[in-house]
């Protein structure tokens, strides 16, 4: 019984290539560690929100480092559209104010939703998909400080691009 109940947990919750990629796995796991420590020093240096979309960005890049999403072009682009689509809706932002009822901020909502609905379309139709940027664009369009933010950001970006550049042919698809 209690092989039974392994075989499932195995089958359901284990990598099936992890014995073969275990090398690779830590490796990516330790460079994914230092690229994210960097972000969170840019985040503690330039403050922000670009963690966690960056944070995601590195997932992309060091778990699956061949595909299409964790190309350069398609990293700085989605990044670049997120940013004019943030920065964009930022300014927007503080241009309109009393739109609050029963202590929501109504304005807020849309700004942030319209942001990520730009980006979305902008990466679409200029084939830039990095969906992580959209969530970029989102938390920059609710940031007084987005330029420097921005700024930041594509610190970050350029810093994740250098690293996969650089080790490229070390990585594989983990999953």
């Amino acid at each position: 019984m209690f092989s039974k109940f392994q075989e499932i947990i195995f089958s359901n919750f284990v990598n099936k290539n992890l014995q073969k990629n275990y090398k690779n796995c830590v490796f990516q796991s330790l460079l994914l560690f230092i690229c994210v420590s960097l972000v969170l020093l840019l985040h503690s240096l330039f403050g922000g929100i670009i963690v966690a979309s960056l944070g995601a960005s590195s997932f992309i890049l060091f778990v699956t480092p061949h595909t299409n999403s964790s190309r350069a072009r398609n990293l700085l682009g989605g990044y670049i559209c997120g940013a004019v689509s943030g920065i964009l809706f930022s300014l927007l932002l503080n241009q309109i104010s009393g739109f609050s009822f029963s202590g929501v901020d109504y304005a807020l909502i849309f700004i942030c939703a319209a942001a990520s609905a730009l980006t979305t379309f902008l990466m679409v139709t200029t084939n830039l998909i990095h969906p992580p940027a959209a969530a970029f664009a989102l938390g920059l369009s609710a940031e007084p400080a987005c330029i420097k933010t921005a700024a930041a950001a594509m610190i970050g970006v350029i810093i994740l691009c250098t690293a996969r550049h650089m080790l490229k042919k070390y990585l594989k698809d983990l999953i």
